[in-house]
């Protein structure tokens, strides 16, 4: 029986003139949207069905309290787009340094991405093939502490001499420096060759030195005109003529393009989707939901400052009116393609979204009991997810109780590598599970946004069963798969698989628990071949780690950096297994082994080739190049603190352990010992039956009248 919900169709071949009827259907989705508003009763439940095929999305959808109960979904089994994308006309073939290649008109509006045929294609970078390192930063010592010059950034440094070519245009070129756990982009302002002073309009975030290795930074120059046409696919906006006396958009072909057949295309609006509710006031948006539709093609005009304050607990130091280089952490500067504030209970299933600069999906101030489900997410700028909100709970911009499932999640950072796949600032009772995340530069998973051993609102969330893989690849540092931050009683990281996580020069983690996480559950998850540990605590208190399999790490398994008096955590009935490396591993200094607390039993080590003296525990340190070495073996000592009385250092019994088929084949020691061996094929997306949040539930279209 047909129900008293509006309904009104979109078709690819829908009229201007349309009624909005299946028979006589719109053609764009804001035509749409006029109908509904113009029809509906207050309160009633309203549905847009989008017959597959692509439709052209020329102005961003901004949704209030108004237009609450609305479901936008698709109709049958093909695939409904909605395409953000100008397509460039009018190419020409020209010489440029005697080559030849593609010259067009450039879009009216800016933009910092470019598409052939659907590929992401770069601007040309000097130099081709690796980096240069900067001279110096006036002022700066790379030998004095980490933490206390962290934020000593600036807007200038020293190049080499001869480093830097000529450059015909100056403010097209950007300084691309990447260190620590961000990437600067400094557009320039100017050049002295004489002095090799750069100097841009943006202050970088972080001093200018290369994090741990007390070297100044690496960087390199992004969009210069001098290298173009150099590599075949690479695209340059020559706004002020230098290479062919007017201002044009130049693309150097590949191998058999054709100005006839490529389609080359560029973002045409930074937002599909704006949902605007003022939480503070009351006034909410409630189940707006897109079902089954994908959203391609939006960027930014120019790549976005960033300003504070970060909500970072060093705000109080950095200036309100400086445009820097890079936000504190997780590329927060992004917008996202599809925008939610003040959103309860909406959702997004299926479908997807691609092509964008930042952020694909957020959910902000005073959003709760949303949900993003089988989603899939690719080529993004920046992260997949972000969710967030006041950094007090009883505030009604306090987000909560939002859900991130059964979505794949890749080809993330495209712009923004420190960007985060799933971003999960303050907020409580939130879940992210049986998600695939893969291919991004930073971090997967991160949870809280509270340092150091003060009061967090992010508390009670559930990290489950997500399958993370191949995170970071040696791009940044301070790396985690998951990333946990500050005390979150109730939070659980359960049951997921981690493996192959890589950083630049330190911190390549799997499971990482940073400054004053506390009160965590971790259970029963798989991590293996990380370039540092598979598990890490920075400093944190009264964690609980139990029945997971940590194996392959490049250094240990297992490390905290900075050991107190008190645990910081419990480690009992875990497997752990090395290739020539300890369980535990500290430095000859502060992070000295023999200074942990800690209680650890009933666990099952293994290694084949073990260090004498070093199965357990061992301090080590690294050489100039960053190249880890072991140095004390310390296993007398950590047995000698009644560590591991009744543990056992016995072959765990994988299936497969060269094809890293971690699980393990019953009977063996681990069963003795009451491991509960995890199984990590349960991780990532679940079939669509199984999938349980009652938002995810498809929409149904109403059975037609019987004539």
């Amino acid at each position: 029986m047909p129900t008293d919900r509006l309904e009104v169709y979109i078709g690819p071949h829908g009229s201007h003139h349309g009624i909005g009827s299946r028979g006589y259907p719109v053609r764009e989705l804001g035509q749409a949207l006029s109908l509904i508003r113009g029809r509906r009763e207050p309160g009633q439940d309203a549905v847009v069905w989008v017959f597959p095929g692509t439709y052209r999305i020329g102005e961003t959808l901004v949704l209030g309290p108004e237009d609450s109960r609305t479901t936008v979904a698709a109709l049958g089994d093909g695939e409904a787009v909605f395409d953000g994308s100008v397509r460039v006309t009018g190419w020409q073939e020209v010489e440029v340094a005697g080559r030849t290649v593609w010259a067009a008109p450039p879009p009216e509006r800016g933009f910092v991405s470019l598409y052939v045929d659907g590929e992401r294609r770069q601007r040309p970078r000097f130099p081709r093939g690796g980096e240069l390192r900067m001279r110096r930063q006036r002022g700066l010592d790379v030998r004095a502490d980490f933490d206390g010059t962290l934020f000593d950034g600036s807007d200038r440094f020293e190049v080499e001499d001869g480093d830097v070519p000529d450059l015909a245009d100056l403010a097209a070129v950007e300084v691309v420096v990447p260190h620590f756990w961000v990437q600067e982009r400094m557009p320039v302002s100017t050049f002295d060759r004489d002095s090799g002073e750069i100097v841009s309009t943006r202050t970088s975030i972080f001093a200018l030195r290369d994090d741990a290795t007390k070297r100044f930074a690496r960087y390199w120059l992004d969009n210069v005109a001098e290298a173009f046409g150099e590599v075949p696919g690479e695209w340059y906006l020559d706004r002020s003529g230098v290479l062919t006396g007017a201002p044009r958009l130049l693309y150097a072909p590949r191998d058999g393009e054709t100005i006839e057949d490529t389609v080359i295309t560029v973002p045409g609006l930074e937002q599909f989707v704006r949902v605007e509710g003022d939480a503070a006031a009351g006034e909410v948006v409630r189940s707006i939901r897109i079902e089954g539709i994908t959203f391609r093609g939006a960027g930014f005009e120019e790549m976005p400052a960033a300003r504070a304050p970060f909500d970072v607990r060093e705000d109080g130091l950095l200036p309100r009116d400086v445009d820097f280089a890079a936000a504190v952490q997780g590329a927060t500067e992004a917008t996202a393609a599809l925008s939610y504030s003040g959103a309860r209970d909406c959702a997004i299933v299926g479908g997807g979204v691609t092509q964008v600069d930042g952020y694909a999906i957020s959910f902000l101030e005073g959003s709760r009991g949303n949900v993003v489900s089988g989603v899939h997410v690719r080529d993004v700028g920046a992260g997949a997810v972000r969710i967030g909100g006041a950094g007090v709970a009883s505030s009604p911009l306090f987000s909560r109780a939002n859900e991130v499932s059964d979505s794949h999640l890749h080809a993330g950072g495209r712009l923004y590598p420190n960007a985060v796949a799933v971003l999960l600032q303050h907020g409580a009772d939130s879940v992210v599970a049986h998600n695939e995340i893969h291919d991004f530069f930073y971090t997967g998973i991160s949870v809280g946004w509270t340092w150091d051993y003060v009061p967090s609102v992010s508390t009670g969330n559930d990290i489950a069963f997500n399958h993370v893989h191949d995170i970071g690849q040696g791009r940044l540092n301070d790396t985690g798969a998951i990333y946990l931050l500050g005390i979150a009683p109730g939070t659980l990281v359960r049951g997921n698989h981690v493996h192959h996580v890589r950083c630049r020069n330190y911190g390549g983690w799997g499971i990482y628990l940073d400054q004053g996480s506390s009160h965590v559950v971790v259970e029963g998850n798989t991590v293996h071949d990380c370039s540092h540990q598979a598990f890490h605590v920075n400093y944190g208190r009264e964690n609980t780690v139990r029945h997971n399999v940590f194996a392959y790490g490049g250094e240990s398994q297992v490390a905290v950096t900075k050991p107190e008096a008190h645990r910081p955590f419990t480690f009992e009935r875990n497997i752990v297994v090395g290739a020539g490396t300890p369980a535990f591993a500290g430095r000859q200094d502060h992070r000295d082994i023999r200074n942990l607390t800690l209680d650890s039993d009933l666990n099952l080590y293994w290694d084949a080739s073990p260090v004498p003296g070093a199965r357990f525990a061992a301090n080590g340190g690294y050489s100039g190049a960053m190249e880890w070495e072991l140095r004390e073996p310390a296993d007398e000592v950590w047995l000698a603190a009644g560590r591991d009385a009744h543990s056992v250092f016995a072959d765990p019994g994988f299936r497969d352990a060269a094809a890293r088929d971690l699980r393990v084949v019953p009977g063996g020691p681990a069963e003795a010992l009451g491991i509960q061996a995890p199984d990590p094929t349960r991780a990532g997306p679940r079939p669509v039956e199984d999938r349980r949040h009652p938002l995810v539930r498809r929409t149904r279209e109403d059975a037609p009248i019987p004539e």
